[in-house]
């Protein structure tokens, strides 16, 4: 994280090239913590979001759409199960969702197309070593290559790629006061140095608002939402600041909301935590749909390595210093290398960052300051919205729930390992 002066970053290419080597010296200069002891460790599992339809056969309701994943996938043999509303299992059909295995559930939050065959699903890994990278990308490939093998995968507006993380931590796996303060300083810092490796419309989706600018933050400079994220005492309560809704938003009023709530929809979610849940995740909602294993894991690695850097340098940054996108995609992407994430991945992270698109003022130079306004939500968001706060379950972070009290558990270790 930044602990000296960092570049602006500016839209005309001629400039950038006249400061490329100070800028380059700098930046060598500003990494030198990596020399620091090992990182955080995590561990996660992701959501991939998408519009399906069959290659083989016109499935006009999403049940039977998912009888035909589970059999293609287990054929490909990939581990899955379906996830089942009704209070009993059976070999196919569960109620507790498994973290040793994918879990294949219909998403009613995304627009579905019967007509045309096409229906919204959520796919939910099995937990993961973030570390144990033969084991995880192998199997993201795998699952990614039989699913666009049997079925047409699209990537709507609405589709996202999401991460949940939990701290690796064999005597405290949790996350401390500490990890979550750090991270929140650096989210919110850096917040609009993310966005510009998003696609547009993910900066203004009302399913991955910004944290910098909700009703806690937005009325606050940077440096004020960091002494009043250094005057809150517990974790629940810095989780619970991060994610605060006003009533009067899009959100607020789409779910009749009278006072401040807190509330999931954020680009970093930490309403896992308000409940004083130590063990429960930050989830990273921002990412797009992906429909390579290529942008799946592109993702968990940006996911993962931010969370890295930010929980050992948030507490070091200077808020009266401008973020820079190139400076961010170098400290992440050294990260990577630390993590000895493999070349291959490490490229798609760098290309991530070369790709970045910052937002653009009439004036066309490049300003990461400006905030759009909230934009209005469709009738579909907000029967998304109110499905999403009623009836949508929390798989992901069952899954968590269920490997902490696994009671064997400490006798085979985590599911990296299946």
């Amino acid at each position: 994280m930044p602990h000296a002066t960092t570049p602006s970053v500016s839209s005309d290419g001629s400039a950038r090239s006249r400061h490329r080597h100070r800028d380059r010296d700098h930046r060598r200069h500003s990494m030198v913590y990596l020399e620091e002891p090992e990182p955080k460790q995590f561990r996660f599992c992701a959501e991939l979001t998408l519009q399906i339809r069959s290659r083989r056969a016109d499935h006009r309701s999403s049940e039977s759409l998912e009888d035909e994943i589970l059999y293609s996938l287990t054929n490909g043999g990939i581990k899955s199960q379906i996830l089942s509303d009704y209070p009993y299992d059976h070999p196919t059909h569960t109620h507790t969702p498994s973290y040793k295995v994918w879990t294949i559930t219909s998403d009613h939050s995304i627009q579905s197309k019967p007509t045309e065959y096409k229906h919204a699903m959520k796919f939910v890994s099995p937990l993961f070593r973030f570390s144990s990278f033969d084991t995880w990308i192998q199997h993201f490939e795998s699952f990614m290559q039989v699913l666009n093998r049997d079925f047409e995968t699209t990537s709507t507006h609405e589709c996202s790629t999401s991460i949940h993380l939990a701290p690796l931590d064999q005597d405290h796996p949790e996350w401390t006061r500490s990890d979550i303060r750090a991270l929140s300083k650096s989210i919110l810092y850096f917040e609009s140095c993310l966005d510009a490796v998003m696609p547009l419309y993910r900066r203004t989706s009302v399913f991955a608002k910004s944290n910098r600018y909700n009703k806690q933050m937005a009325n606050l400079t940077t440096a004020e939402c960091f002494s009043h994220l250094d005057s809150l005492s517990k974790r629940k309560y810095i989780a619970a600041h991060m994610v605060r809704c006003d009533p009067n938003s899009s959100t607020g009023r789409a779910l009749g909301q009278r006072s401040d709530f807190p509330h999931s929809g954020y680009r970093w979610n930490f309403l896992n935590l308000v409940h004083n849940k130590s063990r429960g995740t930050i989830e990273f909602r921002q990412p797009p749909g992906s429909t390579t294993p290529g942008e799946a894991i592109a993702w968990i690695i940006l996911a993962v390595c931010f969370a890295q850097v930010a929980c050992a340098k948030g507490d070091s940054l200077r808020p009266k210093e401008r973020p820079n996108v190139e400076t961010l995609g170098d400290w992440v992407y050294r990260e990577a290398v630390r993590a000895n994430v493999p070349s291959e991945h490490r490229r798609r992270l760098r290309q991530l960052f070369d790709d970045a698109m910052p937002i653009v003022s009439d004036s066309k130079k490049a300003d990461l300051s400006i905030v759009p306004a909230e934009p209005p939500i469709t009738v579909h968001d907000k029967h998304g919205l109110i499905w999403r706060e009623k009836g949508e379950r929390n798989v992901a972070m069952e899954k968590f729930d269920g490997f902490f009290m696994d009671p064997v558990l400490s006798m085979w270790g985590d599911s990296s390992r299946l």
